[in-house]
């Protein structure tokens, strides 16, 4: 590690316990009045909001993993008060950018030439800067094009967070049935697979192929001439953002859009085995009449079709009320570790709220304070939290849940969701690679 990641990997500790401070500063006693605990105080939002603008000034220059866990904070509702995690949305996509000569640098290293010789027009400024990259427009053979390229050296330091987060991990699940190291590589897996753009463009062509005769789902063309393991270059879309889109949107169309992102998610998990893990708002566009284009594939998970096919199979159990079935499922995908005092009458109403969408007879509406109970559910006043499994793949499968229903929230949505959850966990099982 050179001497310049090393002291950027020192900030980064030291930071990560300035960001902690700050983040309780924010969030945690909302969480806490936000799921009803023991009648804590009122937060000051005012206070709330500066400290928010001061976790963003140290996520965006920090980049890597504890962006990432700011951004997942920016939209779950309830984890902070409304006007400071509006603040901190801003690190989905406009945290600190990289100079631009560090931009010239990678892009002659990746593609051979400057960023003006390599493209008819490129924009020094970039529109989006993330955890792991920044997006410059540019002009390439009478296109507009989205030029995402990655940080320098930030896949070391990405390593050498998540030997923190490994130790981190393996400390808190001491003496819980959560196997710490397991969760830790997985979590390693995925994100370090973020920086192989070659791997990402490989999957963006992959969910553009698999989206192609659905009208309502665009994911944008790969330039593959003009890509390479840390730069990424794709048509530039040019459509309405997440927030803006749910401030001005007719409801209908958020309702469209809603059907559009729950849709392509679980019929590609259900019946394909592959879904993309990071549905966060920064990487959904939206066009005329609901239409969604579907950005960012560095974080895409397949799964055993064994485990699939069980997960539908638990999935139907709960939609045809059949608790028997359901204690069955459960238990075969491994998500029971300490069976003994195991309270599955509880596990089963936790089930049953969890698939509301999914079995009332009358148009179900997500919203923030039915995303807001689950907190409360499955975490505060769970009597089986210290006996429930989490084998590694549903590490993320846990994110997809809380962030899905958070979005659709932020959307307001209603839709045909018992239809569709009922097509997508009846739908024949074809792993990804028989596509490919």
């Amino acid at each position: 590690m050179t001497e310049p990641l090393q002291r950027l990997a020192r900030g980064f500790r030291k930071r990560t316990l300035v960001t902690a401070k700050l983040a309780s500063k924010v969030g945690v006693s909302y969480l806490k009045k936000s799921v009803g605990l023991n009648g804590a105080p009122v937060v000051d939002e005012q206070k709330a909001v500066a400290a928010a603008s001061q976790l963003v000034e140290q996520m965006s220059t920090l980049k890597g993993l504890v962006m990432k866990f700011g951004q997942m904070a920016s939209y779950m509702p309830g984890a902070l008060p409304p006007q400071a995690q509006r603040v901190l949305t801003q690190l989905q996509a406009n945290s600190t950018a990289m100079a631009f000569d560090r931009v010239a640098e990678v892009v002659q290293s990746e593609l051979g030439s400057s960023p003006h010789e390599a493209f008819d027009g490129f924009e020094e400024e970039p529109f989006a800067a993330a955890s792991i990259g920044q997006v410059h427009r540019a002009r390439l053979d009478g296109r507009k094009v989205a030029v995402k390229v990655q940080y320098p050296e930030i896949e070391e330091l990405l390593g050498s967070d998540l030997e923190t987060m490994r130790f981190l991990t393996r400390m808190s699940t001491m003496g819980t049935p959560v196997d710490g190291g397991a969760v830790a590589d997985e979590l390693r897996e995925r994100t370090l697979a973020e920086c192989d753009y070659v791997a990402e463009a490989k999957n963006q062509t992959f969910f553009r192929n698999l989206f192609a005769d659905d009208p309502r789902a665009h994911v944008p063309e790969v330039v593959e001439s003009h890509s390479s393991r840390r730069v990424l270059t794709s048509e530039l879309v040019e459509a309405t953002s997440f927030y803006p889109f749910c401030e001005s949107a007719q409801q209908t169309h958020k309702d469209s859009a809603g059907e559009t992102i729950f849709g392509t998610c679980f019929n590609s998990l259900f019946g394909r085995c592959v879904y993309n893990a990071d549905p966060h708002p920064g990487n959904y566009l939206f066009g005329d009449g609901g239409r969604v284009t579907f950005l960012d594939y560095g974080c895409v998970r397949h799964f055993d079709p064994k485990m699939i096919d069980g997960w539908k199979r638990l999935a139907l159990a709960v939609v045809l009320g059949n608790e028997p079935g359901f204690r069955e499922g459960f238990t075969e995908l491994g998500l029971i570790a300490k069976e003994k005092g195991f309270d599955w009458d509880y596990q089963w109403s936790v089930m049953k709220y969890l698939y509301r969408p999914f079995t009332q007879k009358e148009p179900f509406q997500y919203t923030h304070e039915y995303v807001k109970e689950s907190y409360d559910l499955m975490i505060f006043d769970n009597p089986n939290k210290m006996k429930i499994g989490m084998p590694p793949e549903w590490l993320f499968l846990n994110r997809l849940q809380w962030g899905m229903n958070s979005v659709l929230a932020h959307l307001g949505a209603t839709g045909a969701w018992p239809d569709m959850w009922r097509a997508a966990i009846e739908s024949p099982t074809k792993p990804a690679r028989q596509l490919q």
